[in-house]
């Protein structure tokens, strides 16, 4: 009885450990690599500023030095904590590397400002791609031995093979 209870209380932790994992990378891609925290210890630009020896790992003491010295950078009143809006100006700090990467992609022609053209390259490359996926689909459609028509051929061979 114990033992029924513990493998399905494991299980349980089991799925709420992936079910965390799951979250951390889905938000991790949304905040910078923040809240990444699969391969390794965090991902990013928060990697990088705790990784003091440049070795490509964060230990307990590195993190800890680390965020201590942040807290101290940033605690603007000199309290000992970090406020909400201190806190703010430690994150964008962290962030301001992959807004500038995002920056520099729209910038296409390197003047330092995103043109409106700049701005709506992305939707008009979207706009392209649906185009183009549109028209393998009617082309596969209208040739006979392709696209699906392959797949039925290959899979009337396997069936063919299993008699």
């Amino acid at each position: 009885m114990m033992q029924g209870g513990g493998s399905g209380m494991m299980g349980d932790m089991s799925g709420m450990m992936q079910k965390m994992k799951n979250m951390h990378q889905m938000h991790g891609n949304k905040m910078g690599g923040m809240g990444n925290m699969g391969s390794g210890m965090m991902g990013g630009a928060m990697m990088q500023m705790l990784d003091a020896d440049g070795d490509g790992n964060v230990t307990p003491e590195e993190m800890r030095e680390q965020m201590q010295a942040k807290l101290a950078e940033y605690d603007s009143d000199g309290d000992g904590t970090l406020s909400i809006s201190e806190f703010e100006v430690l994150h964008s700090a962290m962030i301001r590397e992959k807004m500038v990467d995002k920056f520099q992609h729209l910038d296409a022609d390197g003047d330092g400002a995103i043109t409106s053209d700049e701005m709506t390259a992305p939707a008009k490359k979207m706009e392209r791609m649906q185009k183009m996926r549109s028209g393998m689909m009617e082309q596969m459609q209208r040739q006979p031995g392709t696209g699906q028509g392959m797949g039925s051929d290959m899979n009337d061979a396997d069936d063919s093979g299993d008699n």
